[in-house]
């Protein structure tokens, strides 16, 4: 087969198995489990691989919610990522306005990502039924909100199984992985005082929380004196349960975030010897956990421009006068600046050009064992503001399965290419190899 023929297989097979992956996905999207909780939707995800017959081992070391789905024996092998889990709070009805009920939502579209993912590699598969000379590896990794997920596959020796990864997300425009993320670290801090009667016997008391609070006072003089494209984000998940009650016991959630991975670790240093300094402030202790940490990800320019010529072979997606209408509606209620609710279809091209995105992920420290591609898909309107209603509103509709169809096909595609042409493949190992 040559490119035109496999694109004609991969969309005929596309249509045909289109609504079990779109039921997948609002599946999943229903489920909406939190990260390292998400028995559910990763069953969802390996019920959908074993059917079209993968082989798939559930429940991997010590991550009972990561799987890893096996087709063919090929030379050449393909690995593909599902992400699955959802983020607080951000449940929503099937409504154009904000009305949900305070679970947790699909707030980032990762029901797209696992259920386009997993179709990506269900598409490689009938190639290999056709004669593709591949292995396809499909990898379910949970937790990728508290940037963790991937980075215990890769410590646990996971990923160095394939040849390239060919992820993507769900965005609010087209972009082919000439996106440098953010490296970041994640981690709680846990205050220890000793409880006192707040007006009777306050002497003896020594509050956790007055400890957690200088910390914060003190995250916040310190944003002057870091790199402008450093972030420090917290919230509170413990502050004491009565007020006349002097706290024992207090606990922050941070985020930290930089361009490098080395300045991350500095400043993720210097925000823990706040901590440090407001104990002795207030006679306290505290107590540093690691949920997460990252790198800031490799780029492959090799990779982003065969994805790049995959993209614009199966065509942007073009989305209907109803999913524009509905969209608009929830810009109405959003009152977010720039989104109006009219969608940006348009393919960026892959011009060696480095994109700074502020976030982060943990698809990060998989680029750094082997070659990987994180594109984007135009899911949801341009200018949707992430992680918030507005994507959970928007990731169960038409518009949004039409987005992760494309990406499904444009990955099949681009993992087509790269078992067909040798030298496609060489030139990905090549860039890999020196910029190592």
């Amino acid at each position: 087969m040559d490119a035109r023929q496999y694109k004609q297989a991969i969309l005929q097979t596309l249509d045909e198995i289109g609504g079990e992956v779109t039921a997948c996905a609002d599946t999943i999207h229903g489920y909406a489990e939190l990260s390292g909780e998400e028995t559910r939707s990763a069953a969802a995800l390996e019920d959908l691989l074993e059917r079209h017959g993968f082989t798939v081992e559930r429940g991997l070391k010590d991550q009972p919610t990561a799987f890893r789905a096996v087709y063919g024996s090929g030379p050449v092998r393909i690995g593909y990522m599902c992400e699955y889990d959802a983020l607080a709070t951000l449940q929503q009805d099937d409504v154009p306005y904000q009305q949900g009920n305070g679970n947790p939502g699909h707030g980032c579209g990762h029901n797209l990502l696992g259920a386009g993912s997993a179709a990506a590699g269900i598409l490689l598969a009938r190639l290999i039924d056709q004669g593709l000379p591949a292995t396809v590896v499909v990898y379910g990794t949970p937790a990728e909100e508290t940037l963790a997920g991937k980075t215990i596959m890769v410590n646990n020796g996971y990923f160095r199984d394939v040849d390239v990864v060919l992820g993507w997300h769900p965005h609010n425009h087209s972009e082919p992985g000439e996106i440098k993320h953010k490296a970041a670290a994640a981690f709680t801090m846990t205050f220890h005082g000793r409880a006192a009667h707040a007006c009777n016997c306050p002497e003896n008391g020594r509050s956790a929380l007055d400890a957690a609070e200088l910390t914060n006072v003190g995250v916040n003089y310190l944003r002057e004196h870091v790199g402008r494209d450093c972030y420090m984000h917290y919230c509170y998940l413990n502050g004491g349960e009565r007020p006349n009650i002097v706290p024992d016991y207090a606990k922050l959630w941070y985020m930290v975030r930089a361009c490098t991975y080395a300045e991350m670790k500095e400043v993720e240093r210097r925000v823990k010897r706040i901590a440090e300094g407001a104990c002795r402030m207030t006679d306290t202790t505290v107590e540093f956990e690691t949920l997460g940490d990252t790198h800031d990800n490799r780029l492959n320019f090799a990779l982003s421009r065969l994805v790049y010529e995959a993209m614009t072979e199966i065509g942007e997606p073009q989305f209907t006068e109803e999913e524009i209408a509905y969209t608009r509606e929830i810009a109405q209620h959003a009152g977010v600046a720039g989104f109006t609710g009219d969608f940006d279809a348009h393919i960026v091209p892959a011009d060696r050009t480095i994109k700074i995105d502020n976030g982060s992920t943990d698809l990060a420290d998989v680029s750094q064992v082997v070659p990987t591609i994180n594109m984007f898909a135009a899911c949801f309107a341009a200018n949707t503001p992430m992680h918030t209603w507005v994507v959970t509103a928007q990731a169960c509709r038409p518009s949004a399965h039409r987005g992760m169809r494309f990406a499904a096909a444009s990955l099949a595609l681009a993992g087509a290419r790269l078992v067909a042409e040798p030298e496609s493949l060489a030139a990905v190992r090549a860039e890999f190899e020196t910029e190592r």
